[in-house]
């Protein structure tokens, strides 16, 4: 299919258009901050942004949710209800390729394998994604390490390409295919194919060079006990800022709550990073340093998920890099690994 087209001063139309068929989410302000949430309005969507802060994953993932709740009433005391899944049609628009990708991950953890999650499952079978290619990467941008880039679709049910003075749209899967069909929009004519290709091109040249990720997995198989993870947790503050603020990690803790006439199971996201995260009702702890739960967030990301699922736990988005406070690299994490790896091999 030839790619659609819509004038950059055609926005607010196009998102009217989408928010009169799904609930549309985007990058739009709210708190100081620009943010992916539910766009109230067609004219506050933010598409020229280099990237937000938090990443989409919670219109798939939510922070917190209600999983199933109590009754209590006298004939069926703490009678179990079952919350109605999302199922309600839904669409991210504007999301970088990087965050498109990340939910190939979430498909793997969540809607693969013997175990099922429901809840993101609705979700995930009822969202359109329409990312948006990244004409402006950040120094700190490191998706090109894991053999995608600026421009990735993977992920994506169309991708959008800036072209100057309007937008390109392509499909890339069947649903995206059937939107572009029923919006109606104009067919892409060759001027502005090539000023989305002259835009691309210069995308890639702002990247930063860097070594690929491929095989990191089998350089950490031995290192497991290494003095590394000291070395690397040493200036780290346990705030968690990496893991909340990044598109791939998933974990999360089950909490049941008492409420007036009846109760609720919900579901928070969590961290690894957090010294209570392992902790045991016994009051023994697995992890009880933060040298091991950073070998663990290592581990967990770049060999654990790989051998898994196949998919590393990372797409190189760069948030946690730009928002540790205390400056903690993923990147240098990954160089000294296999500095760590080659001085084992030699010796």
């Amino acid at each position: 299919m030839e790619p659609f087209l819509f004038a950059k001063d055609q926005l607010s139309e196009f998102v009217a258009e989408l928010m009169s068929r799904v609930r549309l989410y985007a990058p739009v302000p709210r708190d100081q901050e620009l943010r992916f949430d539910e766009v109230k309005t067609p004219d506050e969507v933010v598409l020229d942004y280099r990237n937000t802060t938090k990443p989409p994953k919670m219109v798939l993932f939510p922070q917190t949710e209600r999983m199933i709740a109590f009754a209590q009433e006298r004939e069926h005391f703490n009678k179990v209800l079952q919350v109605p899944f999302d199922e309600q049609p839904k669409a991210i628009l504007g999301l970088r390729p990087c965050d498109a990708r990340s939910f190939l991950l979430f498909d793997k953890v969540f809607g693969a394998g013997k175990y099922i999650d429901p809840y993101y499952q609705a979700r995930r079978k009822s969202t359109l994604i329409l990312a948006l290619a990244c004409t402006h990467p950040r120094p700190t941008c490191f998706c090109h390490a894991f053999g995608s880039g600026p421009y990735d679709s993977e992920g994506a049910d169309i991708l959008m390409r800036d072209a100057g003075d309007a937008y390109l749209l392509e499909a890339v899967s069947e649903k995206g295919a059937a939107l572009l069909e029923e919006l109606g929009l104009a067919q892409a004519d060759q001027a502005h194919l090539q000023k989305a290709a002259e835009l691309e091109e210069a995308a890639y040249q702002k990247l930063v060079e860097i070594e690929p990720v491929e095989g990191i997995e089998r350089d950490l198989e031995d290192l497991f006990e290494s003095e590394l993870w000291a070395e690397i947790s040493e200036k780290c503050l346990a705030c968690g800022t990496c893991t909340y603020n990044c598109p791939t990690c998933h974990c999360f803790t089950i909490e049941d709550r008492v409420l007036s006439g009846g109760g609720e199971r919900v579901r928070s996201w969590d961290s690894c990073m957090y010294p209570y995260f392992t902790l045991h009702a016994s009051g023994h702890n697995p992890r009880p340093d933060q040298a091991s739960r950073w070998r663990q967030r290592v581990m967990h990301k770049f060999e654990y998920l790989p051998h898994n699922v196949g998919l590393y736990g990372c797409v190189g988005c760069g948030r946690c890099v730009v928002n540790c406070p205390v400056l903690l690299d993923i990147r240098q994490v990954l160089r000294r690994v296999r500095q760590e790896r080659a001085s084992k091999v030699e010796s």
